[in-house]
């Protein structure tokens, strides 16, 4: 398939040698360099890429910029950012770019960057959410928090220690950790009363998520709407991402199948942030629907958009690059059955937890779809519902801590 892509740095060898790269990993693909953002600029008015990447640190122009004017241009452009080094505090604040990537970069990652976001719009058949997708006029662009965070914690020894501070600089994050870590669920079954001790129980990887996600509730912390409460659904949220790891330990699935449920849980209604963000009128009657017709709320959207907030979600996930699995779980959860192997997996998790979440930390007033019993049976867990059901909640009353 031809695609054209752009990509912008005043360093004429990480220049060339980028284009270079992309040029090679596919002859259709038309590549082309600037090494001035506001020529850059001029290119994408002329003629808008499919994707394009640019350095943050040059003259006249910082990449963060440019990408926000190129997302006023042309918002269906996927937008990418590199850097030698950007620290966490100003990552957050680069809200323009769907991935970020580190310099000097790594050739296997470019090629990956590029070819999995490329994938995400090939996957999108349903033409309803390919319309949605390249229409939002703001998507959040927060994985590179997550990602950058990532990468420090493999490169540095002292991870724990490093982690256990940026937790602790942050008092609502402190507090979601540690309660987290003192939680039924994970408790070590004594009092954890420090960062330092809750990332030794926790994880490296939880905690990670975790800052993803408090930064993904920021982001939408203004958004006002008469049938979204924002702390609700998070809440919802973090009681579906404790119960999804627990299911996954209970029925001795691998540790990082544990953690993408853990992750999965908490982005699932990232869909719904964003319908609500970009079509606040059309996501208004879709409940009005629901209400008139005392249904789920999930039916009416459907209807309403023609695709739904998981597949929305799963799309954007995957242009962030988050882990295959976990994009898999969540595009599967309008009907998991569809989910090639039969077995139980990190998508019967995510869908057990959500479907018990929604009971016991409901995201909304509309009703509770039923219980697909088929798939639960097929799954071999349908006895296992009862005792999850009758675990502990894990999300306090407000979950920005």
């Amino acid at each position: 398939m031809n695609r054209r892509i752009y990509i912008v740095d005043d360093q004429a060898a990480v220049l060339e040698t980028a284009v270079i790269i992309l040029r090679g990993v596919n002859p259709n693909w038309e590549v082309a360099g600037f090494s001035d953002p506001l020529e850059a600029l001029a290119a994408v008015k002329a003629m808008a890429p499919d994707l394009i990447i640019s350095d943050q640190l040059m003259p006249n122009m910082q990449g963060s910029q440019l990408l926000e004017e190129v997302r006023k241009i042309a918002p269906s452009v996927i937008r990418v950012i590199m850097s030698g080094y950007v620290s966490l505090s100003k990552l957050t604040l680069i809200t323009s770019a769907h991935q970020y990537l580190s310099k000097p970069f790594d050739i296997a990652r470019l090629r990956d960057v590029v070819q999995r976001s490329f994938a995400a719009q090939e996957r999108i058949t349903n033409k309803s959410l390919q319309l949605i997708a390249t229409s939002l006029r703001s998507i959040p662009s927060l994985p590179q928090v997550h990602q950058s965070l990532l990468a420090e914690l493999e490169d540095n020894r002292s991870a724990n220690s490093s982690i256990a501070r940026l937790v602790a600089e942050d008092a609502g994050l402190s507090i979601k950790v540690l309660q987290l870590a003192n939680s039924p669920l994970f408790g070590q079954g004594y009092l954890i009363t420090n960062p330092a001790d809750a990332v030794m129980c926790l994880g490296t990887e939880m905690i990670a998520a975790i800052v993803l996600s408090q930064s993904l509730f920021r982001h939408y912390e203004s958004l006002s709407h008469d049938d979204l409460d924002l702390p609700r659904v998070w809440n919802h949220c973090w009681e579906t991402a404790a119960l999804a790891q627990h299911i996954c330990r209970e029925k001795s699935l691998p540790r990082r199948t544990a953690e993408a449920a853990f992750l999965a849980g908490l982005l699932h209604e990232t869909g719904r942030f964003i319908l609500v963000d970009n079509f606040a009128g059309q996501f208004a009657g879709a409940c009005r629907e629901a209400r008139q017709a005392k249904s789920p709320l999930k039916p009416c959207l459907a209807e309403t958009f023609h695709t739904t907030p998981a597949q929305l979600t799963a799309y954007l996930m995957e242009l962030w690059g988050m882990p295959v699995e976990v994009v898999a779980a969540i595009s599967f959860q309008d009907d998991p059955r569809q989910e090639p192997g039969g077995a139980f997996s990190l998508t019967s998790a995510l869908y057990i937890a959500d479907h018990i979440a929604a009971h016991k930390v409901p995201p909304d007033d509309f009703g509770v779809e039923e219980w697909n019993l088929d798939y639960l049976r097929n799954i071999g867990c349908g006895g296992d519902i009862t005792e999850w059901e009758n675990l502990p909640v894990i999300s306090g009353p407000d979950s920005r801590g």
